[in-house]
């Protein structure tokens, strides 16, 4: 937030340092670090988080995508700052206790504000949809929506299961 006579100007300024300064970051060398200081043996989930940064530092990967319900799987991929924007799909789980319908899905998004490189988005789950259904909807979703995209190739590390390369 910019205030002053030229908040504009200030706000691109701002800008310019904060890209300026990621650009003198080594992600290798922080990713290392933090290894060095993990706990040992490693959590299942925290094993494939970290294997992902390594394996989307190593390819280049333009982002991480990330499907997550509760946001923590989000959040242990930023534990280990990739280099790259990390999209955290929040995939909504829809619970009733008979007589009211609630979504889950807004506070793991709002939560992951916080951490460095996640940007959440949102995906609107269905009631009637089973878990399988309902990840291949928001798989179809999100390859569409990159389609809609103006660039010639799209290098995506799509975690934890697949590495794909996309042409668009």
């Amino acid at each position: 937030m910019a205030a002053g006579a030229y908040p504009d100007l200030a706000v691109r300024t701002m800008a310019k340092i904060c890209l300026e300064a990621e650009s003198t970051i080594n992600y290798g060398d922080v990713f290392r670090r933090i290894m060095v200081n993990a706990r040992v043996p490693m959590s299942p989930l925290e094993s494939l988080a970290s294997s992902a940064v390594r394996t989307a530092n190593s390819a280049k990967a333009a982002l991480i995508l990330v499907l997550t319900r509760g946001g923590s799987t989000a959040k242990l991929v930023a534990k280990y700052r990739p280099g790259m924007p990390i999209l955290s799909v929040v995939v909504s789980e829809m619970k009733t206790d008979s007589f009211d319908w609630s979504c889950s899905d807004e506070y793991p998004a709002r939560h992951s504000l916080i951490f460095r490189g996640l940007v959440p988005i949102l995906c609107a789950g269905s009631a009637r949809a089973s878990h399988e259904e309902s990840k291949r909807k928001h798989w179809n979703l999100l390859f569409s929506m990159l389609k809609q995209k103006d660039s010639a190739r799209w290098e995506i590390l799509l975690w934890p299961f697949t590495e794909l390369e996309l042409h668009l």
